[in-house]
């Protein structure tokens, strides 16, 4: 085997885990006992295809504001979005799903971890803002965590 195949086994082989990494070290909490590694994996990868989904839905809808919104007409705001509930590691995978899709991004966590504060280009109405990450994100997301 040539040095520049060599030198790519450790990078793939770690991408390849990840994803079995990380569902095995959320814990849901104290008292709940997580799945079983093998029960959340089909759970972890139908998270993976909507997520994808909803970022490319969400590139081509900023692309349309760019391209035919004129920047007057944008509404940009900040909103809460409750994460009660949630534990700690759901609500970073969470809030960085939030932030890798164009046009919001997470700018805090409040402190007690009920609830997060997202900043959206153009906001028309929050609470259906809320409920479709609540939909597209959030339900997916605990579909492979518990």
């Amino acid at each position: 085997m040539s040095d520049s195949t060599s030198n790519l086994t450790g990078p793939v082989f770690d991408y390849i885990t990840l994803p079995a990494q990380v569902i095995a070290q959320l814990r849901v909490g104290r008292d709940a006992r997580p799945r079983a590694l093998w029960r959340r994996a089909p759970g972890f990868l139908l998270f993976l295809v909507l997520f994808t989904r909803e970022l490319v839905l969400a590139n081509i809808a900023m692309a349309k504001v760019v391209i035919f919104q004129k920047p007057e007409t944008l509404k940009p705001e900040f909103f809460r979005y409750d994460v009660t509930g949630l534990g700690p590691a759901e609500i970073v995978i969470l809030t960085h799903c939030i932030s890798l899709t164009p046009g919001t991004t997470t700018v805090d966590v409040s402190e007690d971890q009920t609830h997060i504060l997202v900043h959206g280009l153009d906001v028309s109405d929050a609470s259906e803002i809320s409920l479709n990450l609540k939909r597209t994100l959030e339900r997916p997301l605990l579909g492979w965590t518990r």
